[in-house]
């Protein structure tokens, strides 16, 4: 007789203590929608106290992108943690629950403002590419014109006489060494006209090296000079400093965090770790009481766990480190 199987309800699940962001959808957008936004006051609180040099100075030492990438994975992971605890356990976190919406706008908010650093450099690259363009061609056509009225002047005047010009007109390594010699040979034709304005100055017009091409050398040269001399100006929307300073406010509330999850897990070792992946090295550890020190300024430190102090009297069946769990190199509340 066939027997009919019945499947087992899945365990309800409360929706209070489990993120609705799913993994393909974690974003710091998302976030923000779901978490709302930052409490202005309480940010306010958070850096009170925290020199301004001080979170500038911790932000020159990572990427930003590393921090917007890791940031949305690192606040749904420390929900999918909260989510699972127990009251009790919960206790033993002892963070404000404002943190997390404060780190998704802190987090927003420096990747804007990378994307709009970006946007200006690329934009003053560009810029930069066309005007070497222009450059390449305003000497190739102030070339191109010297080299005609020389050969002009040449059959206007003969061999002989080409002496000087040569030494006036010089080389073409640079705009301005270009530009000089296109002076000194509409000079030259200048003077030449002025010294026999009855034999020479006709020469000079019918081979096309006259008064006209006096007067076409300098504007070429005007224009040779002119475009060298043009200067793109650095993007100011978003300086690096104003960069560094919100990389610093981003990884001084990671660090926060960080130092809460940590010490709850040095109390109960079944509280899980929220994860870092890129900036992880950036709170490795600094304990006193394993006697590793931080590394130098602007070197990353080797990763690595610390092993948590054993249960009361040395009891075996600790529960294990979590995955990088270390005390945090970053803050002046630490």
């Amino acid at each position: 007789m066939a027997i009919s199987k019945t499947k087992k309800p899945a365990p309800a699940v409360s929706p209070a203590e489990v993120p609705t962001v799913s993994p393909a959808t974690i974003t710091l957008d998302a976030l923000a929608r779901e978490l709302g936004p930052a409490d202005g006051a309480f940010a306010a609180g958070t850096y009170a106290g925290i020199p301004e040099e001080d979170l500038v100075a911790e932000g020159t030492r990572i990427d930003s992108q590393s921090l917007i990438d890791d940031a949305p994975h690192f606040v749904a992971s420390a929900r999918r943690i909260l989510g699972s605890l127990s009251e009790a356990q919960r206790g033993k976190v002892r963070m404000p629950a404002a943190l997390l919406p404060l780190l998704v706008a802190e987090a927003g908010r420096l990747q804007a403002m990378k994307r709009s650093h970006d946007a200006e450099a690329t934009e003053a690259a560009g810029a930069r590419a066309a005007l070497e363009v222009q450059e390449r061609s305003a000497m190739r056509d102030g070339i191109g014109e010297r080299d005609l009225c020389y050969d002009g002047l040449r059959n206007a005047l003969g061999a002989r006489r080409m002496a000087r010009v040569d030494a006036v007109v010089g080389r073409a390594d640079s705009s301005e060494s270009l530009a000089k010699g296109l002076e000194a040979l509409a000079s030259f034709i200048d003077e030449t006209r002025r010294a026999d304005p009855a034999q020479d100055a006709k020469l000079l017009e019918d081979y096309g090296v006259g008064a006209e091409c006096a007067a076409a050398l300098r504007v070429t040269a005007q224009r040779v000079r002119g475009v060298a001399s043009v200067q793109i100006a650095a993007g100011r929307r978003v300086t690096q400093r104003a960069l560094d300073l919100q990389d610093g406010r981003v990884a001084i509330v990671i660090e926060k965090i960080l130092r809460a999850f940590r010490a709850a897990r040095r109390v109960d070792g079944t509280i899980l770790v929220p994860e870092l992946n890129k900036a992880a090295w950036m709170f490795e550890a600094r304990s006193g009481s394993s006697g590793k020190k931080p590394p130098p300024a602007g070197e990353k430190p080797s990763s690595g766990a610390e092993t948590p102090p054993p249960a009361a009297g040395g009891a075996p069946g600790a529960a294990p480190p979590a995955q990088g769990e270390t005390t945090p190199s970053l803050g002046a509340d630490g």
